[in-house]
């Protein structure tokens, strides 16, 4: 006799063997399309390859010739010299010194060196070796992540809750950025060095005047305000070790002073506590103070033969090459496919 219980069961199990069979060959298909596109894959490379040894004589003619070509050039790069300069303008110069560079690179595109050596105060000879001024922001996610934390300590909390990071680095324009990195080519080391001051140098119009004057006199006050500080703390720090070499205090007391009331008081220890703050702010400000004496401060620079960044000359004329020579290889059989493409449709 049979289980009445048991039917169901088995019905499921019925009903669930297509689902199994569904999966199994959806799985069997994806396994066969994986192993065709690599099928495909293998079959373009070799087609590739045959193509490359039908043309072989052609491309690799036009490969010497890149790499030639991109030889010479590279020797040429060798033979000038370039210099880096990492410069921080101040006062709202930046435009300024932007607008000057790139005056300079105009005059030396358009061969104006008799312009060009008034302006940088060389002899046109040595105007002749310049070939090119370049300027663009310098900067690392660092010195940004520091800019973008000072504006967050001014602005309000609920204005930066849409202005992310990225959205800060993104906003930038070309002025707004601290540092600038300046970058001059030469045929001659020494007239490189004799530029540089000049390259960097900006009219000192009333705008920038103004700042600076205001900025060195309120550094100025600022100094003048903490030295006075500074000699009230020593007045005081005196006063208190007066006090506590008049009393009779056990050795193990270290800076504190007992007063009239015998309750025991650090305050000499805040006092040198507070000459410290006062020292470093001193510091800064004086750090400050020479920083804004020029219009633009040099950070950095060096000149070093050839360009700054490897432009890796032969590898990129060779990959131009090869590439025209593959263009120029295929050009036949794209040709010959046309011309017999209307027969093969009307065939069909």
């Amino acid at each position: 006799m049979s289980d009445p219980y048991n039917k169901p069961q088995e019905d499921q199990e019925a009903d669930l063997l297509p689902v199994f069979e569904w999966i199994g060959n959806g799985f069997k298909n994806l396994g066969r399309g994986i192993a065709n596109l690599f099928k495909a894959i293998i079959h373009g490379i070799l087609l590739f390859f045959v193509f490359l040894q039908r043309n072989i004589i052609l491309i690799g003619v036009f490969v010497l010739i890149g790499l030639g070509l991109g030889y010479y050039m590279d020797q040429q790069v060798k033979d000038k010299y370039s210099a880096l300069v990492r410069v921080e303008p101040n006062f709202n110069s930046v435009t300024q010194l932007i607008s000057n560079v790139k005056y300079y690179n105009a005059l030396v595109e358009e061969g104006v060196y008799d312009k060009l050596a008034k302006e940088l105060d060389i002899t046109t000879v040595e105007a002749e070796n310049l070939s090119g001024f370049y300027i663009e922001p310098s900067y690392n996610d660092t010195e940004l992540l520091k800019e973008y934390d000072e504006l967050a300590r001014r602005s309000d909390t609920m204005a930066l809750e849409n202005f992310s990071f990225e959205g800060f680095k993104e906003a930038k324009r070309e002025i707004d950025y601290q540092y600038y990195e300046i970058t001059a080519s030469s045929k001659d080391r020494a007239t490189l060095v004799e530029i540089i001051d000049d390259l960097v140098k900006v009219e000192v119009n009333a705008a920038i005047k103004g700042a600076k004057q205001s900025t060195l006199e309120n550094t100025e006050f600022d100094i003048k305000a903490l030295n006075y500080q500074l000699q009230e703390l020593d007045s005081l720090i005196s006063g208190y070790q007066k006090a506590i070499t008049a009393q009779d205090i056990p050795v193990n007391a270290g800076t504190t002073l007992y007063l009239g009331d015998q309750k025991p008081s650090d305050a000499l220890t805040q006092l040198f506590d507070e000459k410290r703050i006062v020292l470093a702010q001193l510091n800064e400000l004086r750090e400050t103070k020479y920083l804004n004496e020029d219009t633009v401060n040099i950070q950095s620079q060096f000149i070093t033969r050839g360009t700054i960044e490897k432009k890796h000359l032969k590898l990129k004329y060779l990959l131009v090459f090869f590439g025209l020579g593959l263009l120029i290889a295929i050009i036949p059989t794209i040709w010959k496919f046309l011309k017999n493409y209307p027969d093969s449709q009307q065939t069909a």
